[in-house]
């Protein structure tokens, strides 16, 4: 079965992300997860700046990246957002595959913690705005 907290983008590898050899440096992945990761957490109704206006914020606090082939200049690459954790901290799992052979390319993982903000809290459980979205989301795509 398909995790329905999932999300993908499409993206043709451009020329700025690039090194002499025409191959994708690896400083520029975690822009790729970045915008799949923007794409899953606005299908789910908790987007970055509703994250804000609930006050809190979610750092990066882990990041695990498996090179498995190159990406190169002009290849055209589906990124895969899929979250697996969100009742204490935002797992967030990530497949870049070639959009034309759909070979897999690189396999990742991030951690986010909730902080409330102003004061720079760091919590031990997910606040309850991003619980009830993910919980209503979740029962929208079972019905």
């Amino acid at each position: 079965m398909t995790n329905p907290l999932s999300a993908f983008i499409d993206k043709e590898v451009p020329f700025y992300d690039v090194d002499s050899y025409r191959i994708a440096w690896h400083g520029c992945y975690p822009k790729y997860f970045e915008d799949a990761r923007c794409a899953l957490l606005d299908k789910i109704g908790y987007s970055y700046q509703q994250m804000d206006k609930s006050d809190y914020a979610f750092p990066v606090i882990d990041l695990k990246v498996r090179y498995v082939k190159p990406m190169v200049f002009a290849q055209k690459v589906r990124v895969l957002a899929s979250m697996t954790e969100w009742q204490h901290r935002l797992v967030i799992n990530y497949l870049i595959t070639d959009i034309d052979s759909g070979d897999k390319l690189t396999k990742a993982s991030t951690t986010q913690v909730a902080v409330l903000m102003p004061d720079q809290i760091t919590q031990f459980v997910s606040p309850q705005p991003l619980i009830e979205r993910v919980e209503a989301f979740l029962k929208q795509a079972a019905s």
